[in-house]
This record gives C-alpha cells, sequence and structure tokens, in this order.
C-alpha cells in the first residue's frame, strides 16, 4: 500500500477518535508540534525511521520524550501505536492528512497565491472574497512572492487553479490569433 493512502487511513482513525472525544484542535495542535520536532531535527528524523531501532525501544523513546508534553492522551497512544507498526517514517504525512480531513469537516479549502510582489491586505481580502464566491468554501490562502509570475498572479487552490498572469493573457492572445488565421 503507499504510504499516502496509509497516511490517510492512520489520519482518518485518529480524527475519528479526536471527534469523539471533541479534542480535534488540541490533537492538531500536539501533531504540529511533533512534526515540526520531525522536521527540523534529523536526527530524531534518523532514529525513528532506522530499522535498526526496534518498535519497542522506538515506544519507549516516545514515551519518555513525550512525558509531560503532549496534552492529549490520544496522541500518545496513537504513536504508540505508529512506533509499534513502525509507521513513524509517514507521520509527517499523517500529519498533513489529519490537517485536510478537519478542513473538509469544516467546509474549509487551502491554497497557495504566487505573485511578482507582495500583495496587500485589501488585495488578499478581495481575492479570497473572490475564490470563495467560485469554491463556495471558506479559503486559506498563502501568499508568496515569485518573480518568475509575469504580471498578476497565479492561486492554487485544491485541484483548481485561478492564473490571472500576464504570461498566461499573452499566450490565450497568441493562440486566439493562430486560430483565426487558420
Amino acid at each position: 500500500m503507499k504510504s499516502n493512502a496509509l497516511a490517510k487511513r492512520y489520519a482518518k482513525a485518529i480524527f475519528s477518535l479526536a471527534t469523539d472525544n471533541r479534542s480535534q484542535d488540541k490533537v492538531l495542535n500536539d501533531l504540529r508540534a511533533l512534526a515540526d520536532a520531525f522536521d527540523t531535527d534529523p536526527a530524531i528524523r534518523a532514529f525513528f525511521q532506522s530499522p535498526m531501532v526496534t518498535p519497542s525501544q522506538k515506544s519507549a523513546s516516545l514515551n519518555q520524550a513525550l512525558e509531560g508534553r503532549v496534552s492529549t492522551p490520544e496522541v500518545t497512544q496513537f504513536l504508540n501505536l505508529l512506533a509499534k507498526k513502525d509507521r513513524l517514517s509517514i507521520f509527517t504525512e499523517i500529519v498533513d492528512a489529519f490537517q485536510a480531513e478537519i478542513d473538509a469537516a469544516n467546509n474549509v479549502c487551502r491554497g497557495v497565491v504566487k505573485s511578482t510582489t507582495a500583495l496587500g491586505p485589501s488585495e488578499r481580502t478581495q481575492l479570497e472574497k473572490t475564490v470563495e464566491g467560485v469554491l463556495k468554501k471558506k479559503v486559506i490562502m498563502t501568499y508568496k512572492v515569485d518573480p518568475s509570475v509575469i504580471g498578476g498572479l497565479v492561486a492554487h487552490v485544491g485541484s483548481h487553479t485561478f492564473d490571472d498572469s500576464l504570461s498566461t493573457h499573452l499566450k490565450r492572445m497568441s493562440e486566439e490569433l493562430k486560430r483565426r488565421t487558420i
């Protein structure tokens, strides 16, 4: 089974448990904090992904490291399960899938906007309202400055792409002129 599909299954399981216990936000915060620790310290990641370390050693290390640091027992139990099944290598993917489960439950969609210059607050608000109107969902955008975008902006939200860049407009005009001349 591919790791992405497996990560989604684990995310659905912990999402269901967190929903039953009404602790989704706490679980998400704990998972994010742990994912940050995994991502920022290569030694931690190497230890938990090493085939030389037994699942029981990983579980014991987790329990010792998490003692008093994790606010929800669901996360501690979940991490012990991942250690026991030797699935800690896909932990970051599980956290991303868990975030997607929460977003779906709250009718939220996330996206990235790339533009040549930084957008101001009023431009961001207007863009978010426009995308929300099209998708009929609450939109949370991440904004990035990308000099490769020639004029305008490009927004990727879920499976949708909103491209209002100058290069795309020029390409469309070129295609239209080619069609008319044939």
